[in-house]
């Protein structure tokens, strides 16, 4: 009996079939990971100009605060809607404000200072304000203020701050 000898091809490289499936399943991952990057990275802008707003409005109202406790009298009026009002100071008997919060239509921005839109006031932080609102009476004054992050959130907040002069 002769032996039964089988040719024994060389088998080197790879199909274009194998390529094809490895380059599609690299291709799916990929787009995997990126699109889960892209994602993360939206989450963490929102996050964090929320948190500068929020700081923001913490500023704002904590300014409001320890000048309002400076005062003696707070009068607030619409300016120049009932959703933006401005809100003057005075100390003691005087009858003339001695500093003012107000909204500026000209740049959406909550400003403060001696005068209303004089050299000397400028606006307290970044974000445009869509609300501010004062309500001054019972011997303090109530803020209500809505400011917009920079993707356009909304970041609400309420303050209460009673005279101490």
């Amino acid at each position: 009996m002769a032996p039964v000898t089988t040719a024994r091809r060389e088998q080197r490289g790879l199909t274009l079939t194998e390529v094809a499936v490895v380059m599609i399943l690299g291709s799916l991952i990929t787009a995997g990971l990126v699109s889960f990057y892209m994602s993360s990275q939206g989450l963490w802008l929102d996050g964090s100009t929320q948190a500068i707003t929020q700081r923001e409005a913490s500023l704002v109202a904590s300014a409001i605060r320890d000048s309002v406790r400076r005062s003696h009298t707070a009068v607030a009026s619409p300016s120049p809607d009932p959703l933006h009002m401005q809100l003057a100071l005075f100390k003691g008997d005087e009858k003339t404000p001695y500093y003012y919060f107000f909204w500026s239509p000209a740049d959406s921005l909550i400003h403060a200072g001696s005068s209303v839109g004089g050299p000397d006031s400028g606006p307290i932080g970044s974000s445009r304000a869509t609300r501010l609102q004062f309500d001054a009476k019972n011997g303090g004054v109530r803020t209500d203020l809505r400011l917009l992050t920079a993707t356009g959130k909304r970041v609400d907040m309420g303050a209460f701050a009673v005279f101490k002069n």
